[in-house]
């Protein structure tokens, strides 16, 4: 089993047939949303100074219920896997959405498709070069005991604080539009033959 960790793609892209209407990124960052005192709220929140903040801009622990809520806004479909994490797919790539330790909230991507073990360090050099010039998502490779190879990308962001319903779906969106990306430049790398062949 090998894997590159370095940092990895631009964080404001979009692909083409995530869920049902692909992912969009931009909002605040973490420390731009105002703190909660009690998860009970549907209105929105009141601060010391007497401003009314916006239900979504409130910042609460982040759990496996409000992934799914997010998803559900978007209009994405998903499954619940053996171990309870959220997945689905998207433009016919895995993803994964799960809590890690209470203290990071992970969106993880694989490829489709495998390659043979004849071109890994192919695979690698591509990883590689990823993670040199793009800090999201983290891009690795895996290579399973049948000799098979795996890419995967994972974008992770510490949630011990909490965050709001915006900022999960601003990282939800991150992680499917960077994972997107890699995967599409993968797709151009190694043409898939059934679809490049000539019906004649």
């Amino acid at each position: 089993m090998r894997r590159s960790d370095r940092p990895g793609a631009d964080d404001d892209a979009s692909p083409d047939g995530a869920g049902r209407e692909g992912a969009r990124a931009p909002v605040g960052p973490a420390s731009d949303a105002p703190a909660a005192s009690t998860p009970d709220v549907e209105a929105g929140a009141v601060t010391d100074t007497g401003e009314t903040v916006p239900a979504d801009e409130i910042v609460l622990p982040v759990t496996r219920d409000r992934i799914a809520a997010s998803l559900h806004r978007r209009g994405y479909r998903y499954l619940v896997d053996e171990r309870g994490d959220l997945c689905g797919l998207w433009a016919y790539r895995f993803f994964s959405f799960a809590v890690v330790r209470d203290q990071v909230l992970q969106v993880r991507g694989r490829w489709s498709r495998q390659g043979s073990i004849e071109r890994l360090w192919e695979i690698l050099a591509f990883t590689d070069g990823w993670n040199r010039e793009r800090r999201h998502p983290k891009c690795y490779v895996r290579v399973h005991d049948d000799g098979r190879v795996h890419v995967l990308t994972e974008v992770s962001l510490p949630v011990r604080t909490g965050l709001s319903d915006t900022q999960i779906d601003h990282h939800l969106a991150v992680g499917l539009a960077g994972g997107g990306l890699v995967f599409d430049a993968l797709d151009e790398l190694y043409p898939d033959p059934a679809l490049s062949q000539d019906p004649s």
